[in-house]
């Protein structure tokens, strides 16, 4: 003998174009073609207009208080002369100046520049960062 649920759950399974909600609701799942070509192309397009994506960097300094604008810069600078190719950033969120590096899709892209940076800026570790430009990436 099948009680109530499992009759609904081979129901919904066989794709009879609803599902039982709390409250004994019913939501329609059924969508037209067009409906999910429309939904599939809004997505794309968003997808496609945003500017940064969620990402890794490099951080290398961060600190707050009187002194820690000038600590930022003086990282900023002696990372510049240590990686004269690589970009750097200097950021302020209230109340940390933080300085980091790269423009990293996955953090395992960012763990050879990690273990190269780590050598002149012992504590650097990878942060996410949804700032991370789209054209950045390679």
């Amino acid at each position: 003998m099948m009680d109530k649920f499992s009759t609904t759950l081979i129901a919904v399974l066989l794709g009879t174009g609803s599902i039982m909600a709390q409250h004994s609701k019913t939501v329609d799942t059924e969508f037209s073609s067009v409906q999910l070509d429309s939904l599939v192309q809004n997505y794309v397009r968003e997808n496609h207009e945003m500017q940064t994506l969620d990402g890794y960097r490099i951080q290398i300094y961060s600190g707050s208080g009187a002194k820690a604008k000038a600590e930022a810069q003086n990282a900023k600078e002696r990372f510049a002369t240590a990686f004269p190719t690589e970009k750097i950033y200097v950021v302020y969120n209230a109340p940390f100046w933080r300085v980091r590096t790269g423009d990293f899709r996955f953090r395992s892209e960012a763990l050879p520049l990690l273990n190269k940076v780590k050598r002149t800026f012992p504590g650097s570790y990878t942060v996410r960062d949804n700032t991370v430009r789209k054209k950045s990436f390679k």
